[in-house]
């Protein structure tokens, strides 16, 4: 995860951190297919590809599933999703950024599994008390619902969001409105730690990279003489950008690092 100083990085990562200073540096309708037993076939059904006695199994149990599958609710109406986001003391926890993102959820023929697609997003803020209320608009084509809370990132519509916690409403949101979660953030001291960090960037290239990159993955400080020099890491992008009192010195380009397990 960007930002997390613990986030399991490999040891060229450490060493290039190390070394930064150095003088030598620089769905609904799923289509469920069961083994059957062996069947008399005429000569002209035996010759027919297993594929597309597959394909014919797979549609007529999507059209068998679309058959008298009303919507929970009449198409267009608003629904409500509210409810109050925490961390694990219970505290409520401000301006965090609330999105239910919508799609569809069907069974591919071509790749043999559930696939999503087609999604689309609504958005809204924590208040001062934790509290958000969204409204969704109801359309039968969607059938897979998921809450998402976090912190965006960027600015405009290169925002990206900075998933804490998820929460799957799939099956909740088809129940009534309103659908109300509450939901615990476990991360509020790197939360906090990101905040902290934002609240820091006081000059204009600061502001400008953080825009462009995001929160890095590492920072690094040291005092020479009268002057702070801070590098911030980003190790998956293959940068690392050097600042002298808030000045943008150099970028240091290298091959990106990507997390174990990645």
């Amino acid at each position: 995860m960007r930002g997390d100083p613990s986030f399991p990085y490999n040891c060229r990562a450490a060493r290039l951190v190390a070394d930064a200073h150095s003088p030598r540096s620089t769905n609904r309708h799923d289509c469920v297919l069961a083994e059957l037993p062996p069947l008399t076939q005429t000569p002209a059904a035996a010759s027919r590809p297993r594929s597309s006695v597959v394909l014919l199994l797979c549609l007529v149990s999507l059209a068998a599933g679309s058959v008298g599958s009303a919507g929970p609710y009449p198409e267009g109406e608003f629904i409500e999703i509210a409810g109050a986001v925490t961390d694990a003391e219970g505290l409520p926890i401000p301006d965090l950024t609330v999105v239910l993102e919508a799609s569809r959820k069907a069974f591919s023929v071509t790749r043999m599994k559930s696939t999503e697609r087609d999604s689309t997003r609504v958005s809204t803020e924590t208040d001062s008390t934790g509290q958000f209320n969204l409204q969704w608009r109801w359309v039968d084509y969607y059938n897979h619902f998921e809450l998402q809370v976090g912190v965006a990132e960027g600015i405009g519509d290169d925002a990206e969001l900075q998933v804490f916690e998820r929460v799957d409403l799939s099956k909740r949101i088809r129940g009534g409105s309103p659908v109300v979660t509450n939901v615990t953030v476990t991360e509020r001291r790197y939360l906090n730690t990101m905040r902290d960090f934002s609240d820091s960037i006081d000059t204009e290239d600061e502001r400008r990279i953080f825009e462009e990159m995001g929160n890095p993955d590492r920072v690094q400080k040291i005092l020479s003489g009268n002057h702070e020099e801070v590098s911030w890491w980003y190790f998956q992008s293959g940068k690392a950008y050097r600042f002298r009192d808030g000045v943008l010195e150099q970028v240091v380009h290298f091959e990106p690092i990507e997390p174990f397990g990645g």
